[in-house]
């Protein structure tokens, strides 16, 4: 039997598993989002590319049954920002890497990813890059996204902000975070993930596809808020086209409700 979702509120609504179930801290000032010591720089490489990147690999494209759309698409722009929805709990946390790949893969995440005793500084070598609670941190985070720039790095992130599993549309999102893109003068690439069902097995999880969108670039002569609606407009267009396109599977249903019939 199909799993069904009530909803009332797109931008609101969250069905992640963990959702209640960490401590939040606050990302303040004293959090270190650049480390350039050598002895970092070599943590990452074994964390990232020896020990997480086979690992991301056998799960996604066995498991999961990953296909990536329009890879050269990352290969056409040297850094860049990815915009993708969010309908995996855990996979989301992968797709960056098998999807970016050789690319550097950064995500930009919620305070919970570094919230966690004993994996904070795991996640932040395998690319958690978190939202700032604080203008000391907010500082920092600008800094962080420019290096990643410099660096060629690919930086994720899910404007649609909550989590709803196998969600096979595109909910609607702010334009706060295209702010980024039009600040630092970076192209951006819209991916979209969505859903086929199994030939075989086929009451197990859909095989999941991503596409990849083009670049687009911030429009220069525009103010800073026309610029990033502007952006967001143009790659919420081409999300919703793709989903609308090749979701070819509902394995989850979502049925929109008034807050009182929830």
């Amino acid at each position: 039997m199909k799993r069904v979702y009530y909803y009332s509120d797109e931008m609101t609504d969250d069905f992640a598993s963990t959702n209640g179930k960490i401590n939040i801290d606050e990302v303040n000032g004293s959090y270190r989002y650049s480390h350039h010591s050598i002895g970092w720089r070599i943590a990452v490489f074994f964390a990232y590319r020896i020990f997480a990147t086979p690992l991301v690999w056998l799960y996604t494209k066995i498991w999961l049954g990953v296909r990536v759309k329009n890879r050269k698409a990352l290969k056409k722009v040297k850094g860049c920002f990815v915009y993708i929805n969010h309908t995996q709990n855990i996979a989301d946390a992968f797709i960056p890497t098998i999807s970016a790949f050789p690319k550097r893969a950064y995500i930009v995440t919620g305070p919970e990813t570094v919230s966690i005793k004993g994996i904070r500084v795991l996640v932040a070598l395998l690319g958690a890059v978190p939202l700032p609670g604080t203008l000391s941190a907010s500082r920092h985070f600008d800094q962080k996204l420019k290096e990643a720039m410099d660096e060629k790095a690919a930086v994720y992130i899910y404007p649609e902000a909550h989590i709803w599993p196998y969600c096979n549309f595109i909910r609607n999102f702010p334009d706060k975070s295209f702010s980024y893109p039009c600040r630092t003068g970076s192209p951006v690439v819209a991916a979209v993930t969505v859903y086929r069902q199994r030939r075989v097995f086929k009451k197990h999880h859909p095989k999941i596809t991503v596409y990849l969108s083009d670049p687009f670039y911030p429009d220069a002569s525009l103010p800073g808020k026309q610029a990033r609606k502007k952006l967001r407009d143009e790659v919420f267009a081409y999300m919703e086209q793709t989903a609308k396109e090749h979701n070819s599977f509902e394995y989850v249903k979502y049925i929109h409700c008034s807050p009182s019939q929830k």
